[in-house]
């Protein structure tokens, strides 16, 4: 099989417009040396929640992952930056994904981080993740911290849709 009989089985076209799914992953892997924390976190899938009406539990939902995941980097810029997390703003950069919506798996975050200050050690970085956690109810006790790699941001969007990004959090980069 020639070069041309290869692409005409695929269905290569050079003219193409680049799906979402493939545009979100070259410009995620320009970014990668930006980004070299690795982390994944578990969540609880439903929560108990008590009000005036009553107890009731609630299933996690997208939104509820966003505000969780929210309130998780501002734990983790605390545990880094101290106050001047919340005096001066300062913080870590992320990319955080949601896995799960899609493919019915438990919902959990996927994160990228970056922007780690010189006087934080590689080693040090757990002990701030798990005291990090500690403050949020939500999450589950799993976690796991790693130095990014070639792979990680195609492992980030392995659940983008072809014209969407949706279990992107923007909002939180």
């Amino acid at each position: 099989m020639n070069l041309q009989q290869i692409r005409q089985k695929t269905a290569y076209c050079p003219t193409a417009m680049p799906t979402q799914k493939q545009a979100t992953r070259t410009w995620l892997n320009s970014l990668h040396k930006q980004y070299p924390l690795a982390l994944t976190l578990t969540l609880k899938q439903s929560n108990l929640i008590k009000n005036s009406n009553g107890t009731y539990i609630q299933k996690l939902d997208k939104n509820e992952v966003r505000r969780i995941a929210r309130h998780f980097t501002q734990k983790l810029n605390q545990q880094v930056f101290g106050s001047s997390a919340k005096r001066y703003g300062k913080a870590l950069k992320y990319l955080v994904v949601v896995e799960g919506e899609r493919t019915g798996k438990n919902l959990h975050l996927h994160m990228a981080i970056g922007d780690l200050p010189s006087y934080v050690k590689w080693n040090e970085v757990d002990g701030l993740v798990r005291n990090a956690k500690l403050k949020v109810a939500e999450l589950d006790e799993q976690h796991k911290v790693d130095i990014v790699d070639s792979g990680w941001m195609e492992y980030l969007t392995k659940e983008l849709g072809m014209k969407d990004t949706d279990n992107v959090l923007w909002d939180l980069a």
